[in-house]
């Protein structure tokens, strides 16, 4: 019988307070072990010490773009990257090609849609856990 795998862990950094608690709560609240920042330049660290699977990433914050963070944390990590989660308001073409081409791995606009957040990242724990 498989051992019982070990919950997935989100990293969720966004500067608006409320966004991020309530995210922090949602994620909780589905057994995931869960770990919050409110600034671009703590990613970098909070991905080296805390090793999540999956880091829902704000963009546009004032100290540092989370543009700029997900190059950063591909460039330094290659394969070992966790699923990076853009999260943004803007909604068009060309804003998820500069997504895209940042490295990030998926894109949820603003204002969320939990049910179809949560089946995104229930979808990462099942690809994680069948390649771990």
């Amino acid at each position: 019988m498989p051992q019982e795998a070990r919950p997935l862990r989100a990293l969720i950094v966004d500067d608006q307070r409320d966004m991020l608690m309530t995210l922090g709560i949602l994620l909780r609240s589905e057994g995931f072990t869960v770990r919050l920042g409110e600034r671009g330049a703590e990613v970098a660290a909070a991905v080296e010490s805390f090793h999540p699977d999956v880091v829902l990433l704000d963009i546009e914050m004032p100290d540092r773009s989370g543009l700029e963070v997900a190059m950063e944390l591909n460039q330094r990590l290659g394969e070992r990257c966790p699923v990076l989660i853009a999260v943004t308001g803007h909604k068009t073409d060309a804003a998820r090609r500069l997504i895209e081409k940042s490295g990030f791995h998926h894109y949820v606009p603003k204002p969320y849609d939990f049910d179809a957040l949560l089946r995104l990242v229930h979808s990462i724990e099942r690809k994680t856990a069948v390649h771990a």
